[in-house]
């Protein structure tokens, strides 16, 4: 057995469901152009940090010195059935976030798996992890490593998992046997285009993130444009409805990472419930999960939303608790969500918070 199959044959055994090799190669003019141009269409909304490094990200050897391989990862987080919710009091949470921060347990492994390139290789390779860090692309090199490809909703596809996947990278400085690249398998497919409810797909693998909820609601530090409002329904954390509406979706295998699995306190947890533990000790509850990432504010903003969107009274006590917060996006928030809940017109303040 070969370098390149120990490596495929130990990330298995270390948890990872899918595993290929590409090299550092620049990536295509093509793709180049698309980045740029969606770069330049402000597509990346408030994501500045994907304006940064464009010459690291487009061009792979860069990110590590004398690179000239990288293994690309995937693991599997589908947590099973989920059911719908139909329950405006019920608060959505996408599905990655339903279990433990999946940054933690993914870089663990990396350098499980790193480590052990460097023991195979008597120390001769060096390399650099990656999981949703640094200036990598990763769905453009996990389709290049033949994970996957690239799928109408940008989110990566793979035939095995869907795009239930959690992806990571080790840039290595040693040659490997490359995978061929994967094939586009959506072909005529829209179901993901025609079911985003902000129709922020606004060209096949193209998002305008300015309207993605996903982005709304977890690394948007800004309000809620108020024309969004109602569509976030009851979403607090993410949106999962351009992949539920996927095929290769369907089916899929439940996850053997148990750390993925939701947590039983944030599985078709209410919204008082969760406003509560976001009030009482946000940082308590959320410290190992994904969604601290959204800050305490952006979680309530998020909470508040989804109240006013619920067409019930009962939360207008809990509302005006947050009347005397000093965050600005906050209380803006919340008084759109009093006067949507009072049968006013809903449109408390600026969309510009």
């Amino acid at each position: 057995m070969d370098l390149t199959e120990k490596i495929k044959t130990k990330a298995k055994e270390i948890g990872f469901n899918k595993v290929g090799i590409t090299d550092v190669t620049p990536l295509p003019e093509k793709i180049q152009s698309l980045y740029s141009n969606w770069l330049k269409k402000d597509y990346n909304a408030g994501m500045e940090y994907l304006e940064k490094s464009i010459d690291i990200r487009l061009n792979p050897a860069k990110l590590f010195q004398n690179a000239k391989s990288i293994v690309s990862l995937a693991i599997n987080y589908n947590p099973g059935f989920i059911g719908k919710i139909s329950s405006r009091d019920i608060a959505f949470i996408s599905r990655y976030a339903l279990g433990k921060d999946y940054h933690k347990i993914i870089s663990h492994k990396l350098e499980l798996l790193l480590a052990y390139i460097k023991q195979a290789t008597r120390n001769k390779a060096s390399g650099k992890t990656y999981c949703d860090t640094g200036p990598i692309l990763e769905k453009l090199i996990a389709e290049r490593a033949g994970l996957g490809w690239i799928g109408k909703n940008s989110a990566l596809i793979t035939k095995d998992f869907g795009s239930w996947v959690f992806l990571g990278e080790i840039v290595l400085d040693i040659e490997l046997k490359k995978d061929l690249p994967a094939k586009n398998l959506c072909s005529d497919c829209n179901l993901c285009i025609e079911a985003c409810p902000t129709v922020a797909i606004v060209a096949p693998g193209v998002i305008d993130t300015s309207r993605c909820l996903s982005y709304l609601t977890v690394e948007n530090r800004g309000g809620i444009p108020i024309d969004l409002r109602e569509a976030l329904e009851n979403k607090v954390f993410g949106c999962d409805t351009c992949q539920e509406v996927c095929p290769f979706n369907s089916n899929v295998a439940k996850t053997t990472e148990s750390c993925f699995l939701p947590w039983k306190h944030l599985l078709g947890i209410s919204l008082k419930k969760l406003f509560i533990m976001a009030y009482e000790n946000f940082e308590g509850y959320f410290s190992n999960s994904a969604i601290k990432r959204t800050k305490r504010s952006g979680l309530f903003r998020n909470i508040i939303v989804a109240m006013g969107n619920s067409q019930d009274k009962q939360y207008l006590p809990l509302l005006k608790k947050l009347l005397t917060e000093e965050d600005s996006i906050v209380k803006n928030h919340v008084e759109w969500a009093i006067k949507k809940l009072k049968g006013e017109n809903g449109r408390a303040s600026s969309v510009s918070l």
